[in-house]
Order: C-alpha cells, then sequence, then structure tokens
C-alpha cells in the first residue's frame, strides 16, 4: 500500500467526503499542531500512552518520538476505520494499533494488559460525536493518577455552542484544566484543551 503524504492526504480527504462527522477536518493535522498536542508533556519510565482516532498519522511520528525516548513506554493507537489502520501498521511497524472504538478503553487496555495511561492524546472530532460526554468520562476513568487527557478545537468551531460544551465538560471533568495559544501553522488553525486527574 502506497503511504506516501500525497497519498495519505487524498485518501483522508476521500474519507472526509464520505464519512464527514467521523474523520471531521478536511486534511490531516500538521506537524506544528502535533508539537503543541505534546509540548511539556513528560512521561514517567514505563508510561502508557494512548492517542485517540489516529486517522493516517499525523500527530503519531511526534508521539512516536516521545515514547521511544521513555524508557519502557508503551503505545495504544485506537482508530475505527479499518483503511486508516492498514496505513498505520505499514507507516508505523514498532507501534500497536486497534481497529476498534475509544469508547471501550477499559476493555482495550485491560486486552493489552497496559497500565492506566499517562496520556491520552485525541485527534477525535469530538464535538461532532453523540458519544463525547461518555468518551470524556471514561477517559478520565482509565487515566492513571496524574495523568493527562489532550485534544484540540478548530478556531472556526471555537465560537460554537458545541465547542463551549466541551471545554466545560473538560472543566467539570478533570482536575485542572488549561488551554494553549492557537496554532496558526495548521488547516484550520487550531489549539489544545488539556485536562489533568489529581495525583492522590
Amino acid at each position: 500500500m502506497t503511504t506516501t503524504a500525497t497519498a495519505r492526504g487524498v485518501f483522508f480527504f476521500k474519507r472526509f467526503l464520505s464519512s464527514p462527522r467521523e474523520v471531521g477536518a478536511l486534511c490531516p493535522s500538521t506537524r506544528h499542531l502535533a508539537a503543541l498536542m505534546v509540548r511539556d508533556l513528560r512521561l514517567d519510565h514505563g508510561a502508557t500512552v494512548v492517542e485517540y482516532g489516529v486517522g493516517t498519522g499525523s500527530f503519531t511520528p511526534t508521539i512516536q518520538q516521545l515514547v521511544e525516548a521513555t524508557p519502557g513506554a508503551r503505545y495504544l493507537g485506537v482508530e475505527r476505520e479499518p483503511e486508516f489502520v492498514d496505513i498505520l501498521r505499514a507507516r508505523f511497524p514498532k507501534l500497536g494499533f486497534a481497529n476498534d472504538q475509544v469508547e471501550d478503553i477499559e476493555r482495550l487496555l485491560r486486552e493489552r494488559q497496559l497500565p492506566a495511561p499517562q496520556a491520552i492524546l485525541s485527534g477525535l472530532p469530538l464535538i461532532l460525536l453523540p458519544t463525547m460526554e461518555e468518551i470524556v468520562r471514561r477517559t478520565y476513568e482509565v487515566l492513571a493518577p496524574g495523568g493527562e487527557f489532550r485534544t484540540f478545537s478548530y478556531l472556526q468551531s471555537y465560537p460554537t455552542r458545541a465547542a463551549g460544551r466541551l471545554r466545560r465538560l473538560l472543566r467539570d471533568t478533570f482536575d485542572e484544566y488549561s488551554a494553549s495559544e492557537f496554532c496558526w501553522r495548521n488547516f484550520p488553525p487550531a489549539l489544545v484543551l488539556r485536562g489533568r486527574k489529581r495525583r492522590s
């Protein structure tokens, strides 16, 4: 299977046209947004990192660098589109991927005997998903003490009611909440939303 950046971009756009609510974007995110997603993220020895909605792997190379720089760290990418999972397994043969839905994250971690994640990074279009509240709640429950959940919000959707509901949900669910500056070198521009679970 061809996995060049151009081929992945074309395939991503076709999947957006066929399933806009599930894919959520016209094109993959840039490396600049990927860098913002992991900025200041510190992993402990043996940490588990989970990536939701991996797509064709826009964030994955940056996350992989972080995982490989952390002794004993393990990665799990969860992607429901089987065509995307085929691309991911070809691009990242050293990483583990589940062709499944993130709502079942507890089962996926248990089946792979992975410890509670220290970081969960999401590329999902959460504000378009009817299970947004369930996903956020389950994410908080499975995170290790002190763990972080990070997702992003596009500039054009930021003022919408759905995006406001997501921000309130993160503030109400997590013990600490913060947001980054906008990443202008992404199409569309986006900012990162962060929720942290208390350590005790």
